[in-house]
């Protein structure tokens, strides 16, 4: 990807942790600084982590445990490491690794990270394997490289987290070459039972500032597919039960640069509780062309929370794909998408939610701007979102029955009568003089307070239109 042309001024950022209250309007002595608790840097009291935070390189003389090159698994049901320690890889070219039985706990969660500089895994196997494990991290800050852990290759995945694995992080790290996905964070069901729907579930599903490129796949796939039906009986070692795929609660996908996947970008589903997918950079997506792999954010069933403030740019799909519920989709690009800007279907939603879709810029579409298919939700609303150069009609509501209130959009066949910031470098933000100022529709500040750079929201006498808000001196 050319990052300094797609978006020389795009900020990746960190999530603080706790979810936004409904009822009021977040305080924060800034909004953004370094937020990660093990870096030199942290910063108390800010809404995001800008991408400023610094880390000590770690030498394998201060690691608890190093992982030989040739050696794969590390399992502590056999090493018996205590809650905290820190195991590393060490520099230069190794094989996979298989990590084991670690469960440590929210305060003190074991590390898995590299020493003496990058670690580079490189066989064709599954790259980095996470199971029966809760309460880790894994993490490519153990050195002065932007992305301390490289995955060269995987069959199929660079890293998955899977049999029951839970409460896990994993950051910092570069993975190409996989035959399908490069980070999967799912756990299917089993035949006792132990992870089955309502037996298990996934928590706290953290993945931030990896570099996920070049793969036939997706760039992440986290949880299952099938929240609004059971299992398939033919992927399941007993085809005569009925099985049901675990639910995810607390998910955070944010500050990656995805590129060039063969299917869709970032895919989650079974979300069902605190999902957040944000600041990310997602471009050419869906290679492979397969209709329905094929969207830079596929949001599957049973998914709720919010999307915001992602860049989505250049694929053969759809740019965001939603068939969860209860959905908050703001302030994001969506630019140079061969199909429709925003996708929105039903798969069993819950009775009485809502599709909020606020304040998107949505660019250069060859389909349209809005596809609306979801007969199920109820109350949505499509306000303040600007919407240029619509190849096909800019809002397609399938059925007199859909439940859509329409309201402070604005259409337009180009962007150079709009009095942007910097069209060419894709910096959309209106300028004093733009028909987008103060142009929008008042909505909750809780729930929509940044833009797409992370600036605040209502920074003139009303919230602006589009993803991008004029800052007032």
């Amino acid at each position: 990807m050319e990052k300094s042309i797609l978006f020389a001024a795009i900020i990746f950022l960190t999530c603080c942790g706790s979810p936004i209250s409904d009822d009021v309007t977040p305080t924060f002595s800034t909004l953004t600084g370094c937020t990660d608790s093990y870096a030199i840097n942290t910063v108390n009291d800010v809404a995001f982590s800008d991408n400023s935070c610094e880390y000590t390189p770690i030498s394998c003389e201060e690691c608890d445990f190093v992982l030989a090159a040739d050696k794969v698994i590390i399992d502590n049901d056999d090493l018996s490491l205590p809650i905290g320690s820190v195991i590393c890889l060490g520099s230069g070219v190794r094989r996979s690794v298989i990590i084991r039985n670690f469960h440590g706990t929210s305060e003190t969660p074991y590390i898995f990270t590299n020493c003496d500089g990058q670690s580079i895994v490189d066989e064709d196997l599954p790259g980095i394997k996470l199971h029966y494990s809760s309460h880790i991290r894994l993490t490519g800050t153990g050195s002065t490289d932007e992305y301390g852990i490289k995955v060269i290759q995987g069959r199929p995945f660079g890293v998955v987290a899977e049999l029951g694995t839970t409460d896990f992080e994993i950051d910092h790290l570069d993975i190409s070459g996989a035959t399908e996905v490069a980070i999967a964070a799912r756990t299917r069901p089993v035949c006792d039972g132990s992870t089955n729907k309502d037996t298990f579930t996934q928590r706290n599903t953290i993945i931030h500032h990896n570099y996920l490129h070049d793969v036939g796949g997706e760039g992440t796939y986290v949880g299952g597919s099938h929240w609004h039906s059971s299992f398939p009986a033919g992927a399941s070692d007993c085809p005569d039960q009925t099985l049901y795929e675990p639910e995810l609660k607390g998910v955070r996908i944010y500050n990656n640069i995805v590129e060039n996947t063969g299917k869709d970008g970032i895919q989650v589903g079974n979300g069902i509780e605190d999902c957040k997918i944000f600041n990310n950079i997602i471009t050419n997506y869906g290679l492979q062309n397969i209709t329905i792999h094929q969207a830079g954010i596929m949001v599957n069933p049973g998914t709720t929370g919010e999307i915001f403030s992602n860049v989505v740019k250049g694929g053969t799909g759809n740019g965001i794909f939603v068939n969860g519920f209860d959905n908050l989709i703001y302030s994001n690009l969506v630019i140079d998408c061969k199909k429709n800007a925003i996708h929105v279907g039903d798969r069993e939603p819950l009775p009485g939610k809502s599709y909020r879709i606020v304040n998107n810029s949505l660019i250069n579409i060859e389909g349209n701007a809005l596809y609306m298919n979801s007969k199920l939700s109820a109350n949505n609303i499509f306000y303040n979102n600007l919407m240029a150069n619509i190849q096909s009609d800019a809002i397609n509501k399938l059925g007199s029955d859909i439940d859509l209130d329409l309201s402070n959009n604005i259409i337009s066949s180009s962007l150079d009568n709009l009095a942007l910031e910097n069209i060419g470098q894709l910096n959309f933000t209106p300028t004093s003089t733009s028909p987008l100022l103060d142009s929008g529709r008042v909505i909750d500040r809780d729930q929509l307070f940044v833009d797409l750079l992370m600036r605040e929201r209502k920074s003139g006498e009303a919230i602006d239109v589009g993803a991008f808000e004029f800052q007032q001196e």
